[in-house]
C-alpha cells in the first residue's frame, strides 16, 4: 500500500480517541437517535455523525490490519482460556447484537435481508472492542504488579534502614 494511504488510516484512526471504546455504542446511539426525530436537520446531523464515526472505526479497524503493533499483543499476557474465550464470544454477541438493534432502528427498519450482513459488522466492530478492554485490563493489572513490586522493595530497604 501506499505511504500516502497507510498514513490516512492512521490519523483517520487517531481522531475518535477522545470516545476512545464508546464510538461504536455513540455512533449506533446517532443511528437510533435519527429515526426518532421528526426534524430533517436532527436527522442529517445524526446519520452524518454516525457515519462519521463508522469512518473513524472502520479507520481503526484497518489501522490494525496495516500496523502489527497497533492490535492488541497478547504475547505478555495471561493466556486465553476457554472460559475466558466463552465468556468474550458471549460479550462479543450481546455488544453485537445492541449495535446491530440500534443501527438497524436507526436504517428505518431496512429490509431484513441486510440483518445478517449487519450483525456481523457489528459483531467484529464489538469484538475488536472487546479485544482492546481486555488489552487495557491486562495493562493495568500490570501496572498494579510493577507498583507493588516498587512499594515492597520500597519497604524492604526503609526496613533494613531502621535497624
Amino acid at each position: 500500500m501506499g505511504k500516502n494511504f497507510k498514513a490516512s488510516i492512521r490519523w483517520l484512526a487517531g481522531l475518535h480517541a477522545p470516545l476512545g471504546h464508546w464510538a461504536p455504542i455513540v455512533a449506533s446511539a446517532l443511528f437510533a437517535a435519527s429515526s426518532f426525530s421528526h426534524f430533517t436537520l436532527l436527522r442529517v446531523v445524526a446519520y452524518s455523525g454516525a457515519l462519521v464515526l463508522v469512518v473513524l472505526i472502520g479507520a481503526d479497524i484497518a489501522r490494525s490490519f496495516i500496523d502489527a503493533q497497533s492490535f492488541p499483543a497478547q504475547t505478555g499476557h495471561a493466556t486465553l482460556t476457554f472460559p475466558m474465550l466463552a465468556f468474550r464470544l458471549l460479550l462479543t454477541g450481546v455488544l453485537g447484537s445492541i449495535y446491530t438493534f440500534l443501527v438497524f432502528t436507526g436504517l428505518g427498519w431496512a429490509p431484513f435481508i441486510l440483518l445478517p450482513v449487519l450483525f456481523v459488522i457489528c459483531s467484529l466492530i464489538a469484538w475488536r472492542n472487546v479485544d482492546l478492554w481486555y488489552e487495557q485490563g491486562a495493562e493495568f493489572e500490570e501496572e498494579l504488579k510493577e507498583a507493588d513490586a516498587k512499594e515492597r522493595s520500597g519497604l524492604s530497604h526503609a526496613a533494613g534502614r531502621g535497624r
